[in-house]
This record gives C-alpha cells, structure tokens and sequence, in this order.
C-alpha cells in the first residue's frame, strides 16, 4: 500500500511575502520541500511518533538562522557502502551457489538474482554518489538537513542540484550567511 504525503500548507503571516517555495517528490515516498520568505525560512520536518501523514512546515524566522550551506557528500560514504554491497552480495551469492552444487537429497533450492544484483549495485554507488551535495541549514536551536536521494538518471541529481542552488542564491539575496563547498 502506497503512502500519500498530503501537499504541504504554507500560511504566511501579516506582510509575508514568498521568495523561493521549492518541492521536489522523489521514488519511494521521499519528499522535500522548503519555502523561503522575506521573514522566515519554511523547512519540512516530520512530527516525532508520527509515521504517516506526520509532515509539516516548520517556520524559522530568518533571526534565528545562522547560515545556509551547501556542502560536499564525503565521498568515503559511498565507496564504504558500495564495499558493503559487493562484500555481502559476493557472500551470498557464493552461499546460494555452494548450496545449489551441494544438494541435500529431498531439500528445494532456490536461486535468486538479487544476490548478484546487490554486488553490481555496489560497484554502480560511488559512481552515482559523485558530487553529491547536502543542504544544511544551521538554526540557533537545531539544524536541516536535505541530502538527495540517490538516483541513477541524470535528470532527477541535475533537478535536485537545481533546487539546492536556487534555495542557496535566494538565501544569500536575503542576507543570510551562506557558505558552498565544491
């Protein structure tokens, strides 16, 4: 059963006006959205206990952000989690075949495909991972963070980049403090 994530409200205050209202629906029920207005900065965060339609805007007056940046994902992330996968997908592809060339009379064996698939997928990881980029917004009390979801096609990581830019730009129109590493 599919999870519906409601579209999120954005009520804005007396003389509020919206600069940047971003929202970017990904696979697997991943969804981003931020708003940034001449007085505050709208990030989406999740009510604590809620698993289903726990979603909100949470409004930070722009006081109480300290700085906006976009920085580097650390590359040894990805080459360690793409380890992991090629490690636990060769084990237990070497497992599946040791038991299919090994037959226990009266016992079925099945041979699955996803064993292979998870050590190739590791190969795939770092590459996809590359200049990935995380948003983070440092608040007085508590931070945001919004790093991508991974995605194979070009199209989604150019959007998601797109976005992260635009957000960045429209922060440092404001006068926020903003930083990028490349």
């Amino acid at each position: 059963m599919k999870r519906i994530v409601p579209p999120f409200s954005l009520t804005l205050e007396a003389s509020e006006e919206i600069r940047l209202h971003k929202e970017f629906r990904g696979s697997h029920d991943h969804v981003f959205t931020m708003a940034v207005t001449n007085q505050a900065v709208y990030v989406s965060t999740q009510k604590l206990g809620f698993k289903n339609n726990g979603w909100y805007l949470k409004r930070v007056p722009l006081s109480e952000v300290k700085n906006v940046s976009l920085l580097r994902q650390r590359s040894l992330y990805s080459y360690g989690a793409g380890g992991l996968m090629i490690v636990a997908g060769t084990v237990l592809s070497i497992l599946m075949m040791w038991a299919l060339l090994h037959p226990v009379p009266g016992v079925v064996y099945h041979v699955s495909g996803w064993p292979f698939a998870i050590a190739i997928g590791g190969f795939v990881v770092p590459f996809i991972a590359k200049g990935r980029r995380v948003l983070l917004v440092r608040f007085n009390r508590g931070k945001f963070r919004w790093k991508p979801q991974l995605a194979i096609d070009k199209k989604t990581r150019e959007t998601c980049r797109a976005i992260q830019e635009e957000i960045l730009t429209t922060c440092r129109k404001l006068g926020l403090s903003t930083s990028e590493s490349r």
